[in-house]
C-alpha cells in the first residue's frame, strides 16, 4: 500500500492515453508495456477485492482481517516491537468507511474507467460504504444490506452469480459452490471484530512465528 496512490496515478495516465490516442500507433514494446500495466491494475484490485464483494462476504472478511491484525500486533509486542497496525475496537465502521473512500474508491473507479465491464466493482463498493454507514448509525447490519436482494444471512446464492462463490458478473466463468456451507453471518459487535481467542490454533501460529523469526526466517505461514 506504500505506493498505492502512485499506482492510481498510473491507471489514470493510461486511461488518458487510451482516450486521446496520444501513443498511437503502438510499437510492440509499448503494446506489451500497456498490457502489463493493465494486468497489474487488475491484480491490484484483487489485492483489496474484499471491499467490493457482496456485504455478507465482505463483512466476514473484515472481521477476519481485524482479528489477524490484532494477533500480529500481539506477536510484535511480544518481540518488543510497536504494532504495525492499530485496530480501534470502538471505531470499526468509521475506519472501514475511511479506507473505502480514500483508498478503494479512487482505485476501483480508475480501473473501471479502463475496463467498463468492471464497473460492478465500484458500484458494490458504494453499496458497502452505505452498509458501514448504517452500522455506524444503528450498531447493527441492515436486514437487507445495500447491494443484496435478500437478508444478511450468509447465503452464497445472494452473489450476483447464482450458484457461484464469486461476486463477479455473469459474463465471467462460474465456479461451483460444491459442498460449501452457508452459516449465518455474525451480528456486528465491537468484540466480533477484535477479540483474539487463545485457542490452540492461535498459540501454534504465534509459536511458529516467534521461532521462525528467531531463526532468521520471515515468519510466514507454512
Amino acid at each position: 500500500m506504500a505506493r498505492h496512490f502512485e499506482f492510481i496515478g498510473k491507471c489514470k495516465a493510461q486511461y488518458e492515453r487510451f482516450m486521446s490516442g496520444s501513443n498511437l500507433p503502438l510499437t510492440t514494446q509499448q503494446h506489451e508495456a500497456e498490457r502489463a500495466q493493465l494486468a497489474a491494475s487488475i491484480l491490484k484490485c484483487a489485492d483489496i477485492s474484499n471491499i467490493v464483494r457482496p456485504f455478507n462476504i465482505s463483512q466476514r472478511w473484515t472481521q477476519r482481517l481485524n482479528r489477524e491484525v490484532t494477533l500480529q500486533g500481539n506477536i510484535e509486542e511480544s518481540l518488543g516491537l510497536s504494532r504495525s497496525i492499530v485496530v480501534d475496537p470502538t471505531n470499526i465502521p468509521t475506519s472501514q468507511i475511511a479506507f473505502y473512500e480514500s483508498c478503494g474508491r479512487p482505485l476501483f473507479n480508475a480501473v473501471a474507467d479502463l475496463v467498463p465491464e468492471l464497473r460492478f466493482m465500484p458500484d458494490q463498493l458504494e453499496n458497502n460504504i452505505r452498509n458501514w454507514g448504517f452500522i455506524k448509525s444503528n450498531q447493527k447490519v441492515p436486514e437487507v444490506p445495500y447491494g443484496l436482494k435478500h437478508s444478511s444471512t450468509f447465503d452464497l446464492s445472494t452473489s450476483t452469480r447464482a450458484g457461484s462463490t464469486d461476486s463477479a458478473p455473469d459474463f465471467l466463468p462460474k465456479r461451483s459452490m460444491g459442498s460449501l456451507l452457508t452459516p449465518s453471518i455474525v451480528p456486528y459487535t465491537a468484540s466480533t471484530t477484535t477479540t483474539v481467542e487463545s485457542d490452540v490454533h492461535h498459540l501454534n501460529l504465534a509459536n511458529y512465528t516467534l521461532h521462525a523469526t528467531a531463526a532468521g526466517g520471515d515468519g510466514s505461514r507454512p
